[in-house]
């Protein structure tokens, strides 16, 4: 599949598509060292397809996982909110950080599993394909640095005994951590994207382009104190992910004139921040959020009650009519 934004319709349809018909399924693992992607091989005997049994095993994950009338699909911008949903991440020159899965294939022997770092199931079926990403923890590794003791039962003469395991083995997991569609990826664990794929750095870009815009709308005169609020936290994107969740502010969109001038009649957002010369003061911290929570259209009132509700976690609702 080419370049293109997804959104979850799109990828419930595209699963049902690869679990509802025949469809190729091949197992790679993905390792620190050239060539990164390498392509397992299987015993293929018919009554016991080990490649068979994983396949009906990840096709029945994708589609109770991300498959399912009830999982939710939101934009990665969202990530502040912390919703427990399924978050698409569209990659980028900058951030891609499965480019690996468009490369030539190597083969896979035993020496690689002490390097190796997931497993990766390429799902295809006519022109529709992706690819279930299963990360490698060090306990799916069980002998990976031989130091446990492991053994399997052996018939012999003496009744069954135990054999040691010498070479490395897998566990392979009922599970998948993350989709990757296109150049797109969509997971739960955004932390897993965190730890071990540089999310953070992305979030940082998605940041300061939201800064950038802000700048470019003439709306803050010191841009800096949002620029030394993203930065905040150690290292950690805390802040950063406060400041994407404006990336698309419908808000930001808006002609600057009729912008301040509801600015101005709103009895919540008039006078909350310092203005000067018809431009944002951010004196505090404090404010740097205040503006983020202007621009998200954090605050609701209900046209029926007048009451005025905190809606941090939003989604907009389908037009009347």
């Amino acid at each position: 599949m080419g370049k293109e934004t997804l959104d979850g319709n799109r990828i419930k349809k595209l699963i049902e598509s690869l679990t509802n018909e025949p469809c190729g399924f091949e197992v790679y693992i993905i390792t620190k060292s050239e060539p990164k992607l390498k392509k397992m091989g299987f015993v293929e005997d018919g009554t016991n397809n080990l490649r068979h049994r994983l396949r009906d095993s990840i096709l029945q994950v994708l589609k109770d996982k991300y498959g399912s009338e009830e999982v939710e699909y939101v934009s990665a911008d969202r990530i502040a909110d912390d919703q427990k949903k399924m978050y698409i991440v569209s990659t980028s020159d900058k951030y891609d950080p499965f480019s690996v899965l468009r490369t030539p294939a190597g083969t896979f022997c035993k020496e690689d599993i002490s390097d190796a770092t997931g497993i990766a199931f390429s799902i295809k079926s006519g022109n529709e394909s992706l690819w279930a990403y299963q990360h490698l923890w060090s306990i799916m590794i069980p002998n990976k640095t031989r130091k446990q003791k492991l053994g399997r039962f052996i018939s012999s003469r003496y009744g069954d005994v135990f054999e040691e395991l010498t070479d490395p083995v897998i566990m392979f997991a009922e599970k998948i951590d993350l989709l990757i569609i296109g150049e797109n990826i969509s997971t739960s664990d955004y932390k897993l994207l965190q730890n071990s794929f540089g999310f953070q750095d992305y979030i940082r870009s998605r940041a300061n382009k939201t800064i950038s815009v802000i700048q470019e709308k003439g709306l803050v005169a010191n841009i800096s104190k949002s620029t030394d609020y993203d930065q905040r936290g150690n290292g950690k994107p805390k802040y950063a992910k406060k400041m994407m969740r404006i990336a698309d502010s419908k808000v930001l969109k808006m002609n600057p004139d009729l912008l301040w001038e509801n600015i101005h009649n709103s009895i919540r957002w008039n006078g909350k921040i310092k203005e000067e010369n018809g431009q944002f003061v951010l004196e505090s911290y404090a404010e740097v959020e205040n503006l983020i929570d202007l621009l998200d259209e954090r605050y609701t009132k209900s046209e029926i009650t007048g009451e005025e509700y905190d809606t941090e976690v939003k989604q907009v609702a389908a037009p009347v009519g």
